[in-house]
């Protein structure tokens, strides 16, 4: 997003995702990201771990799949694990090639003097 106050930031994203099928058709996902961000010719990267456990069940033809997700953030600029969030949501398809994703999500932020809590709930 562009900001007429803030500077603009270049950022590479560097993704790897592995899944693992587990018993009873559930899947375990793993994914590995870090962002790479140069802002004012300052570098700072972000490294992200998220683990997600996921079983699509059947209501008649339909299959929603919900979820249950934790992501740790790692953030250079502080040296530290600072960030820590909770998933819960479901997967509720939409067509042949499309689903919606509504969730509820717990986060914990820890990279100021005081931390911070965020509830929030969302779809996309």
């Amino acid at each position: 997003m562009l900001s007429p106050s803030k500077p603009d930031i270049q950022r590479l994203r560097l993704e790897f995702t592995s899944n693992l099928p587990l018993f009873a058709k559930a899947v375990v996902t793993d994914r590995n990201r870090a962002d790479l961000d140069w802002s004012r010719g300052q570098f700072t990267w972000r490294y992200r771990n998220r683990v997600k456990v996921q079983r699509a069940f059947a209501i008649g033809s339909y299959k929603p799949a919900p979820y249950l997700s934790a992501e740790a953030f790692y953030q250079s600029q502080y040296a530290k694990w600072g960030t820590t969030a909770l998933y819960v949501g479901s997967l509720f398809p939409v067509g042949k090639r499309s689903s919606l994703d509504a969730y509820y999500e717990h986060e914990n932020i820890t990279i100021r003097a005081q931390n911070q809590q965020l509830n929030q709930a969302g779809w996309c």
